[in-house]
C-alpha cells in the first residue's frame, strides 16, 4: 500500500473502530442495567450521533486524499462542532 492509502485507512478506520467499541460497550452496559441508557439512546439521538460520525470521517478522508483544503476542512469541522454544541439531545419521553 502506498502512503496515501495507509493514511486513509487510519483516518477512516480509527473513528469507525471507536464507534464500534462505544456501541458494543453501550450494549453490554444496557444488558446489565435496568435500562437507564434507553432514556438517552433514543432514535433521534442515535441518528444525530451517526450523522456526526459520518461527516467527520468523510471530511477527514477527503482531507487525506487532498481533495479538500485545510481551510475548508476547518470550516466543516467547526460547523459540526457548533451543531453538536448547539443541539439539545432529547431525553426519552420527558420532552414530548
Amino acid at each position: 500500500m502506498n502512503g496515501e492509502l495507509t493514511a486513509l485507512a487510519i483516518v477512516v478506520g480509527t473513528p469507525l473502530l471507536a464507534a464500534v467499541i462505544c456501541w458494543v460497550s453501550l450494549m453490554i452496559t444496557m444488558r446489565e442495567t435496568t435500562g437507564e441508557l434507553k432514556h438517552w439512546l433514543t432514535p433521534d439521538n442515535l441518528i444525530k450521533g451517526i450523522a456526526i460520525i459520518f461527516v467527520i470521517v468523510a471530511v477527514l478522508a477527503l482531507g487525506v486524499l487532498k481533495i479538500l483544503d485545510g481551510n475548508v476542512i476547518a470550516t466543516i469541522l467547526s460547523g459540526v462542532i457548533g451543531y453538536t454544541l448547539g443541539t439539545t439531545f432529547r431525553r426519552g419521553k420527558e420532552l414530548d
